[in-house]
């Protein structure tokens, strides 16, 4: 079984793959979205941030984009 931290970074990926892949989904709507500044997402999304907050962030984004 995977551990909690290895599915984080996978997700994170999943999240990087299709906003960089997206014609209509910018890291900045994102950040607006959970209002929180555009450098504190890419913190989260590199793994420097790795909080509650953080986590739940990540599995919104999930569920949101159906990733």
């Amino acid at each position: 079984m995977a551990d909690i931290a290895e599915i984080t970074q996978k997700d994170r990926e999943k999240i990087k793959r299709y906003v960089e892949s997206s014609n209509f989904l910018t890291y900045t709507m994102l950040a607006n979205r959970f209002n929180i500044d555009k450098s504190y997402l890419s913190l989260i999304l590199s793994g420097k941030r790795t909080s509650a907050e953080a986590n739940k962030i990540i599995d919104s984004i999930i569920a949101m984009y159906e990733l």
